[in-house]
């Protein structure tokens, strides 16, 4: 890891503990500017260090840090109406889009037998959340279900990329999607189902982690030759 990726990681990391801190102080109007923060730093990294990527991959990876950028702010309003998670949602459901289509593009077109097992087990997981959380959706049902679909096929995606790219793009990749799907496991579950003791540090925690991982797996995919697709 070069000087400018560890200054930029400890950078991250304080940008992030502060959000958190302002997060448990309950500063909700430092949060205005600490939780997007969050991501708008990773776009600037990203944009500076990912001008050698495919144009679609470094376009489609722009696009979809700039719909979790949208949908963070738009989260931090969802306690005043309903519409703001409603769009919060459709926000990160643009977001894993954008990255599924980064994915594929990606993509090993030999699908083998581990990759099956990991989708397999992925699906089952969803199945078993939206089970867990159908009875408190109500009229969330539908986008909810529509989402989790989307957020397993960006999982699915980021692991079909072995053999592709490098082990180490292949491997921060798809933790990057794990962590995401645990974060929004445990923010389904806390608004859905039972309130989750510090949710709010759980959440942001892994949610900062997998922007953090999925980016720098995708620049370390940089000297690796990819054709896009």
């Amino acid at each position: 890891m070069s000087f400018k990726s560890i200054s930029f990681l400890l950078g991250y990391i304080i940008i992030v503990c502060i959000d958190l801190l302002c997060g448990y102080l309950d500063y909700q109007e430092y949060r205005l500017l600490t939780k997007p923060l969050i991501v708008i730093s990773l776009m600037i990294y990203f944009g500076i260090k990912g001008k050698h990527l495919p144009k679609s991959i470094y376009e489609y990876t722009v696009l979809a840090m700039f719909f979790s950028l949208v949908g963070d702010t738009l989260l931090l309003f969802d306690n005043r109406s309903p519409s703001f998670f409603m769009f919060g949602l459709m926000s990160f459901l643009l977001a894993h889009i954008g990255y599924t289509i980064v994915f594929i593009k990606q993509r090993n077109t030999k699908y083998s037998k581990v990759s099956w097992i990991v989708s397999i087990g992925l699906v089952t997981y969803g199945i078993a959340l939206f089970s867990l959380i159908i009875k408190d959706l109500r009229g969330l049902m539908i986008p909810v279900s529509i989402y989790i679909i989307a957020i397993l096929t960006m999982a699915i995606t980021s692991q079909n990329r072995m053999g592709n790219v490098s082990r180490q793009s292949y491997i921060l990749v798809l933790l990057g999607a794990f962590f995401f799907i645990i974060s929004d496991s445990i923010l389904a579950i806390d608004k859905f189902h039972v309130s989750v003791p510090k949710a709010h540090f759980l959440i942001m925690g892994t949610y900062a982690i997998s922007q953090y991982l999925i980016v720098n797996g995708l620049l370390a995919s940089i000297d690796q030759n990819i054709k896009e697709n």
